[in-house]
């Protein structure tokens, strides 16, 4: 259960959940939604995405584990958990995946604000937040590569140029912050890592005690650097270093040490080389440093952050630097100057834990966590990677000749290769492969150094139109022109795809059925040289083939000169409402033997069915003119609006049994037998279930409900519309809902349920003897740890607004208590820190509590008081500091050991003045009171 901070890198955490966490909550837990460790016990429903900043450490899931057993007393429990990386994913992954430039990014001349904006993910995975001023400009290009090796290119480019170390980080809100490191870590060190004890000293330095692991060694030590920039053979940029001053190390015949490193960068321009190349030689020009520090949690948290620089002492391991001089509780140090370039934390009990989801709701897993019982923090500073890892990682040695033939154009193979396909929408749409033969150069040369294939596609205007309605009918909205020209030549808005060199087939998807398509490829080369686009070839998509599923036999009913069917458009195979998008409509037939061949004999109507009608869930319904009393049989069959078939559903049998009177000889109540009734009826005297017991009943008077002990609980008058109930009344189970009455224990009752959560706000009736008394209770929440809640409870002694604690129901901060003589405002706890005002019924006013004595005021107060100790002199001026909105008067006293006459000689909105006579005698005091007036 650790957390892994790496300087401008991903890092890594996890932890894990208890058996007993609700699956509910793990439920809610989804891959890329974010963790957040806050030190402290908050509650992240309360703060929200407050949270992102106010975190310690805000991490990206990507890991979800069940575990079966506990591994010690092999007890099959359900446990969880979880890992995942740094907000820094968000600029691209440790594969280099993310937001990937395909088209290229090329700053001119930019400042390194205007860069890093440019060089943000499109995606918007992660957005600006402070870009700090550097120095200088940058020119490059930057082609299929993520946001975090691109910045980071920037960043090290622009260290080089301005001879400060340029950096960035992402937040824990997605924001990216890069400038000089100056700015975004804490350079000038404000601790001290040392084999001493803890603690500060009057300087305000902080020692954090620690174990020391060293590593220091010369295997990437160089004298010089020579830097492959762009270019190709004899055209190749580049750029060279060297060590200054001159390296102090001897080969073995007494010659100064030469050690020359080639990287090679083809993206970097000319005007960059010579910064690269000294930029590279920086990182190899000493020994490679790496300090391990094991310390405790405790001292490294509020001490010091991945990114910031602290000083390191340790004689015994070499860990000195002479130019550099400190003192630390007296005793002089020479601390070596160094950054935190990683710290491996445990997430221990104290944290809150909290997972936002992608929807912006917080979950709080702080309950379920397994903390890490240790507190030893791993904190690694100076150390380097072992190679080049923002730049020249192409591997160097000769590169071929520069480039300058163009390919020629591909050939296409006819003719294509198409068929149809339902979509995900159930809609039917068609695919094409594409084949074509790869071009010779231009030249005449065969191709060596092939990229890519680039296709492109529009809807042709010539060859089938003007279309037939069923091929325009598989046109989507969008792909139309204009109302009064729905197919335009195309004009530069063609779609197109990418193949591998190499390929030499490709599919295109997702095409209208039956219609047009011109088409073209050309091909690319690794230089970028871009050849002609091939003539433009014609075809049209396959055509909607595919009939509709067999649909579900339909329901009927059945009169002597009539057939009802209704059908809820689901296939055989069973459901209701899955049959496919495109469905146009149903055909009805109707024959004497249950397996009968539909024909257009046989055909009755055609009943509209639509996508519309299947979404929506509206069934067919349709009436069939058929005279006739014995069975007869019915079959549908879907027909799609391509004017496909579906085969015939299975048969539906229905007889007339209700007909007209005319085939009516005799009517007795025994021919009203048990089951549904399907009539209109007249309601004569009433209807009921039982007469005694449980029962309900219909009558002229209204509707009634009894329970088993024969009360009427439900009375909905006819006359008058009232209604009685006797029971609790609910308008939904779960979610926001009202509830009334919900439960016999408590006092007539009203609550109001959220959306989300078990918390709810409700209205009471309290002591119902003489006088009925009302309360209205807010949902409850935490301060300071404390639960609370807002209530307004109303009495025929006292009527109270106020926040309450949930434990004692006691009055824990604003409050408004009225009663038949007094009315009181103001603040309380219990404590002696009560402020109030009350109004009493004799006309007095009186104030508990403490008046602030005067230091600053803000320009809108009404009412302040101050004391000021005088030394001597005949007077003062007293400053209100802001300027008062409107005029100020002040009252004031002088005490002394003698005597004055006083008075205030100036006032304004910013200050007054006071003059006395005669003299003070040493010190003498001036107290005041200010009202500020209009």
């Amino acid at each position: 259960m650790t957390v892994t901070q790496v300087l401008s890198a991903l890092g890594s955490w996890e932890f894990t959940l208890k058996t007993t966490t609700p699956p509910d909550l793990w439920d809610h837990i989804d891959y890329f939604g974010h963790v957040a460790f806050i030190p402290g016990r908050i509650d992240p429903q309360q703060y929200g995405d407050n949270l992102l900043t106010a975190a310690r450490y805000v991490g990206v899931v990507r890991g979800r584990d069940t575990t079966g057993d506990d591994r010690r007393t092999k007890i099959v429990e359900q446990g969880y958990a979880l890992n995942g990386v740094g907000m820094a994913m968000w600029l691209g992954d440790e594969d280099d995946k993310g937001s990937v430039y395909e088209n290229a990014v090329e700053p001119a001349s930019a400042t390194f604000a205007n860069t890093i904006r440019a060089l943000l993910p499109a995606s918007g995975a992660v957005t600006e937040g402070t870009l700090y001023s550097v120095p200088g400009t940058y020119s490059g290009r930057h082609q299929y590569e993520s946001p975090r090796t691109a910045i980071s290119y920037v960043c090290d480019t622009f260290s080089a140029s301005c001879g400060a170390k340029v950096g960035w980080r992402v937040n824990g809100n997605g924001t990216l912050d890069a400038g000089p490191e100056s700015d975004l870590y804490v350079t000038s060190p404000r601790c001290v890592i040392s084999r001493k004890s803890a603690g500060k000293d009057t300087s305000g330095l902080e020692s954090v005690p620690g174990a020391f692991g060293v590593t220091r060694d010369m295997e990437d030590y160089s004298t010089r650097v020579v830097l492959l920039a762009e270019g190709q053979g004899e055209s190749i940029a580049t750029g060279a270093a060297d060590i200054s001053p001159a390296t102090p190390y001897k080969d073995v015949h007494g010659n100064p040490l030469k050690l020359t490193r080639l990287a090679s960068e083809s993206d970097t321009s000319v005007t960059n080389a010579d910064t690269r190349a000294e930029l590279l030689l920086s990182q190899y020009t000493s020994s490679q440093d790496e300090i391990t520090v094991e310390t405790d949690n405790f001292y490294i948290e509020g001490s010091f952050d991945v990114g910031d620089y602290v000083w390191v002492w340790d004689p015994g391991a070499g860990l000195v630097d002479p130019s550099n001089e400190i003192t630390f509780r007296g005793e002089r140090l020479n601390p070596i100057k160094l950054q935190i370039t990683e710290a491996r934390w445990p997430i221990t009990e104290g944290y809150t834990v909290a997972y936002r989801a992608a929807d912006g709701t917080w979950y709080d897993l702080t309950d379920h966590v397994e903390w890490d019982g240790s507190h030893t923090v791993y904190v690694t500073v100076g150390g380097w990677a072992r190679a080049l890892t923002n730049a020249g990682t192409e591997p160097v040695g000769s590169r071929p000749n520069s480039d300058t033939s163009v390919p020629g154009a591909p050939t296409f193979v006819e003719p294509f290769v198409g068929s149809a396909y339902l979509d995900g929408r159930g809609f039917t749409r068609a695919r094409v492969v594409l084949s074509w033969i790869a071009p010779n150069n231009v030249d005449g040369s065969t191709v060596l150094d092939g990229d890519h294939f680039e296709i492109r596609w529009a809807i042709d205007t010539d060859m089938i139109y003007p279309a037939t309605w069923s091929q325009v009918s598989q046109v989507r909205w969008q792909d139309l022109q204009t109302w009064a020209q729905p197919f335009a030549a195309p004009d530069g808005d063609w779609q197109t795809m990418f193949a591998a060199w190499g390929e030499s087939t490709a599919q295109l998807q997702d095409l209208s059925p039956g219609v047009g398509y011109d088409v073209q490829i050309r091909a690319v080369d690794k230089a970028g040289n871009i050849g002609a686009w091939s003539p433009v070839t014609t075809f049209v998509a396959s055509e909607d083939n595919i009939p509709p599923s067999t649909p579900a036999a339909p329901t009927v009913a059945a009169s002597r000169i009539a057939v009802q069917v209704t059908h809820t458009l689901g296939k055989s195979s069973g459901g209701t409402y899955n049959l496919e998008a495109d469905l146009h409509h149903l055909e009805v037939h109707v024959d004497y033997e249950p397996t009968f061949t539909p024909s257009e004999t046989t055909l009755k109507a055609k009943a509209s069915a639509t996508s519309g009608m299947i979404q929506a869930g509206i069934p067919v319904v349709v009436t069939v003119p058929v005279e006739e009393t014995s069975a007869r049989y019915v079959r549908v069959i879907a027909v799609d609006i391509t004017g496909n078939k579906s085969g015939p559903s299975d048969a539906a049998t229905a007889t007339a049994l209700l007909i007209d009177d005319a085939h009516i000889s005799d009517l007795t109540v025994s021919k009203v037998t048990a089951g549904t009734i399907t009539a209109s009826w007249v309601m004569a005297g009433e209807i009921k279930t039982a007469d005694t017991g449980a029962r309900a009943r219909i009558s002229a008077d209204g509707i009634e409900v009894y329970n088993a002990g024969g009360t009427r609980t439900l009375y909905a008058e006819a006359a008058t519309g009232d209604v009685s109930i006797v029971g609790q009344l609910f308008s939904g189970t779960t979610g926001r809902r009202i509830e009334i009455n919900p439960t016999a224990t408590y006092l007539p009752e009203i609550r109001f349920y959220p959306t989300n959560g078990s918390d709810y706000a409700f209205i009471n009736a309290v002591g119902f003897d003489t006088y009925p008394s009302l309360g209205i209770n807010g949902g409850q929440y935490d301060d300071s740890g404390v639960t609370v809640s807002p209530r307004l409870f109303l009495t025929d002694t006292v009527s109270l607004f106020e926040i309450i604690r949930a434990d004692d129901q006691s009055t824990r901060g604003g409050f408004t208590r009225i009663t038949r003589n007094i009315g009181d405002v103001g603040w309380t706890d219990g404590s002696s820190n009560a402020n109030y005002m009350r109004f009493q019924n004799d006309g007095i006013t009186r104030h508990y509590g403490r008046w602030k004595d005067f230091a600053a005021v803000d320009s809108n107060e009404g009412l302040f008081t101050g004391h000021f100790v005088i030394n001597a002199g005949t007077g003062v001026a007293i400053s209100y500091g802001p300027t008062m909105d409107s005029f100020m008067r002040p009252m004031v006293t002088v005490y002394d050991n003698i005597l004055h006459t006083f008075g205030v000689t100036a006032e304004s909105a910013s200050s007054f003045s006071v003059d006395i006579s005669p003299a003070g005698s040493g010190n003498w005091d001036l107290n005041f009171w200010v009202f500020r007036t209009s």
